[in-house]
């Protein structure tokens, strides 16, 4: 059965959490829906619309009355600012909004909008890589979605006991993936809960006995920071790891944390192209494949482009392609199931394969090419705090949070001494905090921008 169906064995289980911490039950949800189903059926058959999520009960509730009833919604964090709206209004013209008014959740008519034209095969529409704002955006389909939840539910062996919180935006592919697979799996989710650094955090997961995290590289940084590991979390057994690169030694960390308190910590690659997850490494190997992003999920597969070593990714959860303008939401599947994710790797003797770096995060330097994410992660496993990387030709920039005069200049001299690049063509300075998306990953542009 689809996650969105909601088997009707579940009756009474409780599949959420609200932010007041009442809880709702399989029947309660259900109930929902058919109301958000009732009020998209006034809008039309099959409509646009811009959802904005706070990961609420109602986000959630109208997000799965759009996947029952064939509307396209796309999702979008609840705090975008008003020009970024302003600009996605003015190019895609959505049929309705909702999430924009607290005090109304229901899709709100948009009546100046044309009709749309949108692929049969269209089911949601994410923006890519999880930033705010892009207007290039990823198109899904609910076979992809269903097909990805499925993957991770199995390799997760979730099962009906399983209670997630959900820390990450669902309008972020990771954060969304955490609710498809635990509603396919008849568990349960915690809504619209404190930040990780929040001290209302740890007791919220000890009141509602939340048995998995999950997190991207940044917010396990914060984790560490806070002493969350030396918290007394006893229903927590399975931690995920997924966004980005974590620094060896902090996976070194929570690797032996977890398997102390035993407890399971999956590190995990993935894109919004696949409706967010490709590859796993199985807990019981994270040590000694340290540093790799593992294999492949259930049903996909990845190899190496023989050309250029980019990794490439095949799957039922493939998206159906990119949409930058109105009209491509009528184009249909162009990828095939093949996603090449231009990120470079190698592949091991055991079939595990390691990230190199992106293709397009490298700049020439005095003609010698280097990698900014190499760059980036000496920097953060030298000096223990979190550290951004990025630069053009002749100009690499890093950001050091937290920093201070010593730290920059211990920076300065790592660039120069082990990658050999000329102070020159160097500039390592400090910020309070490092800006980041919404899906918690590094605003590099943001950075350039104000450098």
């Amino acid at each position: 059965m689809n996650f969105w169906e909601l088997s009707p064995v579940h009756g009474e289980r409780i599949l959420a959490i609200d932010a007041d911490g009442s809880e709702v039950s399989a029947a309660r949800l259900a109930a929902g829906i058919r109301t958000y189903e009732e009020a998209l059926a006034r809008l039309g058959a099959r409509t646009l619309g811009l959802m904005f999520c706070s990961n609420r009960l109602s986000d959630v509730t109208l997000y799965l009355a759009c996947l029952r009833q064939g509307h396209v919604p796309l999702l979008l964090p609840g705090d975008m600012p008003a020009r970024q709206v302003e600009a996605l209004q003015a190019l895609y013209r959505p049929q309705w909004v909702a999430g924009l008014d607290p005090a109304n959740p229901l899709p709100i008519e948009q009546p100046k909008a044309p009709p749309v034209a949108l692929h049969p095969s269209l089911a949601l529409l994410l923006s890519t890589s999880g930033s705010t704002g892009s207007p290039r955006l990823v198109r899904l389909s609910r076979e992809a979605l269903q097909a990805n939840a499925a993957s991770i539910a199995r390799y997760l062996a979730l099962g009906p006991e399983e209670r997630a919180i959900l820390s990450l935006p669902m309008h972020y592919s990771y954060g969304l993936s955490v609710l498809n697979s635990h509603l396919l799996a008849g568990a349960s989710v915690v809504l619209g809960g404190p930040g990780i650094i929040s001290p209302d955090f740890v007791p919220l997961m000890r009141r509602h006995a939340v048995t998995s995290l999950a997190g991207v590289p940044y917010m396990y940084q914060m984790l560490h920071r806070t002493g969350f590991f030396q918290k007394a979390l006893p229903a927590l057994r399975t931690l995920t790891q997924a966004g980005g690169k974590l620094d060896e030694r902090l996976a070194r960390l929570v690797s032996e944390h977890a398997q102390a308190a035993g407890r399971r910590f999956f590190v995990m690659y993935g894109q919004t192209e696949a409706c967010a997850r490709i590859s796993y490494v199985p807990p019981e190997q994270l040590a000694a494949k340290m540093g790799s992003i593992g294999v492949a999920i259930p049903d996909g597969r990845l190899r190496l482009d023989p050309d250029t070593r980019e990794l490439v990714y095949e799957g039922p959860n493939v998206m159906l392609g990119y949409a930058e303008t109105r009209d491509d939401l009528a184009l249909g599947d162009v990828m095939r199931g093949v996603l090449p994710t231009g990120d470079l790797a190698r592949r091991d003797e055991d079939g595990y394969f390691f990230l190199e770096g992106r293709i397009k995060r490298f700049i020439k330097v005095y003609g010698n090419r280097i990698g900014l994410d190499e760059v980036e992660r000496a920097l953060e496993a030298l000096l223990q705090r979190p550290v951004a990387v990025s630069g053009r030709d002749d100009r690499l920039v890093a950001w050091i949070e937290a920093g201070d005069a010593a730290l920059v200049a211990q920076a300065s001299a790592i660039v120069r001494q082990q990658f050999g690049i000329h102070p020159s063509a160097t500039q390592c300075r400090a910020v309070d905090a490092l800006p980041l998306l919404a899906s918690g990953k590094k605003n590099y542009a943001a950075l350039m921008d104000g450098s």
